[in-house]
């Protein structure tokens, strides 16, 4: 009778563990988020002002996993504004097993002084979890779908076309709160393609709190007469991060 009411109780134990961690990992799920912004102002010889905002958050409900991002830029030199960029996306994951996951994604760009004026895309495809582990995590997507474009040069210059994207998205966990990120993203057709690197190295400062440096290129294959094909920005922000990535 003992030895029962001993194997009843490690059953019950055992139930219990597992339903606490069950609920730990649950609750680890919901929304999660990034609000960054940063200010830069240079005077005497010369004066100018440049500001950036971004905001990142996610959704996680285990299967489907919800990601909306927008960011802002703007740049004045010696009271003429020099850069002006807004961009905006949605993206939905559906997890059919721990590695592999199908996506749609929503993309809008605006940039009055780069080569490509407006840029809006719909994509779906496939994405694969390659790497997972506390210190590194490396994600691919593969896709396609449509994409229209306005060009700056000659003015209302427009296309609609398919495309293929590519996607990488590499993070290295330096130390427990110290991250370098590295993502790029190709959209590729025949009338241009576009590249975006962006790599960020995360810096904790206390809490939630981290200070972020950003380096972002973005080179477009074919823009109007006069343009340059390749933009490049750096950035230096606070960022507060909530909820659990």
């Amino acid at each position: 009778m003992a030895s029962g009411r001993l194997v009843g109780a490690c059953l019950l134990a055992g139930t219990a563990f597992g339903a606490s961690a069950e609920d730990a990992a649950e609750a680890a799920k919901g929304w999660s988020g990034d609000l960054a912004a940063g200010f830069v102002a240079a005077s005497g010889n010369s004066e100018s002002r440049s500001a950036n905002a971004s905001a990142a958050l996610t959704w996680d409900t285990t299967d489907w996993v919800h990601h909306l991002s927008g960011k802002a830029l703007n740049t004045t030199d010696e009271g003429d504004r020099t850069v002006e960029r807004y961009t905006a996306g949605y993206k939905l994951d559906f997890n059919f097993t721990e590695a592999d996951f199908a996506f749609v994604a929503l993309s809008f760009e605006k940039d009055l002084f780069g080569g490509v004026r407006e840029r809006t895309s719909e994509t779906v495809g496939y994405g694969r979890r390659l790497i997972d582990t506390d210190r590194h995590a490396l994600n691919v997507e593969l896709g396609g779908g449509l994409r229209q474009i306005e060009f700056q040069e000659p003015e209302g210059a427009q296309e609609s076309e398919g495309i293929g994207r590519f996607g990488l998205d590499y993070e290295w966990k330096i130390a427990e709160s110290n991250k370098l990120r590295q993502q790029i993203n190709v959209e590729t057709g025949s009338a241009n393609t576009s590249t975006e690197s962006i790599t960020e190295l995360r810096l904790s400062v206390v809490g939630n709190l981290f200070a972020v440096l950003s380096y972002t290129v973005l080179n477009n294959s074919d823009v109007g007469p006069g343009d340059d094909k390749t933009d490049t920005y750096t950035a230096l922000n606070l960022s507060y991060r909530f909820g659990t990535p």
